[in-house]
């Protein structure tokens, strides 16, 4: 416990004086952070220091949370580009790689933390690699070999990006528009449930199919795209002959039995 305090003699002119010049030399905002924390380390009271430097309680609390994480860059003013300026090499340097497995992209940070992201989320995979791109991170060869696009529209799509959001890296064509909503988990129950219908009898109508399939597991599928996957899956080409390789089973299965 520092017990010099008891010892110090303090002028009230002189702290007004030098608080001014501070005041003028480094900014309000940053004397009055750089006096709560030492009255922090001096052990006083966390509310009476807020009130005393005019800074609300909470934002006095995140940032001594912040001075925990970023140590003195905490100090500087997040919404001014002239406080507290850093030197880049100051900076802690990201290695930062991109790796492919064979469902996932995979961003490492460090040794220690990583960004991972299934491959099947195109429009997730444009956000997070074009993000890294549009800052310089990632590479646009790295970038456009990953997505599978020459560098030119990769280059587009990332200024798309940054000057009209996500949205404008949806694909604005019908069918892929479409697919973009069906995983192969829904393709899945949606051939399992026409098998099913064509075992049984039930209709093979999308209407019907796409009511079966929302009202199971919930989903909402509409007609129109049910019929729309139905017809690029083939199978309403292959009902007639599936039903006969069925009824063909069954009486197979019968002589069998006898």
């Amino acid at each position: 416990m520092l017990n010099y305090l008891d010892e110090l003699k303090f002028s009230n002119t002189h702290s007004e004086n030098r608080i001014e010049k501070a005041y003028s030399l480094l900014g309000e905002n940053l004397v009055n952070k750089i006096i709560g924390f030492v009255f922090f380390l001096l052990g006083a009271n966390r509310e009476q220091i807020a009130k005393n430097i005019d800074i609300p309680l909470g934002t006095f609390l995140s940032f001594l949370t912040r001075i925990d994480k970023i140590g003195i860059f905490a100090f500087g003013d997040r919404r001014s580009s002239t406080s507290l300026q850093v030197k880049q090499s100051t900076l802690p340097k990201l290695d930062i790689l991109l790796q492919e497995e064979e469902n996932n992209f995979i961003i490492m940070l460090n040794d220690d933390e990583s960004i991972r992201f299934p491959k099947r989320n195109s429009l997730q995979c444009k956000i997070i690699l074009l993000t890294f791109l549009d800052n310089g991170l990632l590479s646009l060869k790295e970038v456009s070999q990953a997505l599978n696009f020459s560098t030119v529209h990769t280059r587009q799509l990332c200024t798309k990006l940054h000057n009209q959001d996500a949205f404008s890296l949806i694909d604005k064509r019908k069918g892929q528009l479409i697919d973009y909503a069906y995983t192969p988990d829904i393709k899945a129950e949606m051939i399992k449930q026409f098998t099913v219908n064509v075992v049984t009898g039930g209709s093979l109508s999308s209407k019907d199919i796409s009511k079966q399939l929302n009202d199971k597991h919930d989903l909402r599928l509409s007609d129109r795209s049910v019929r729309f996957h139905m017809n690029k899956l083939g199978l309403h080409k292959i009902a007639k002959s599936l039903s006969i390789e069925i009824e063909n089973l069954k009486k197979t299965q019968k002589i069998s039995d006898q």
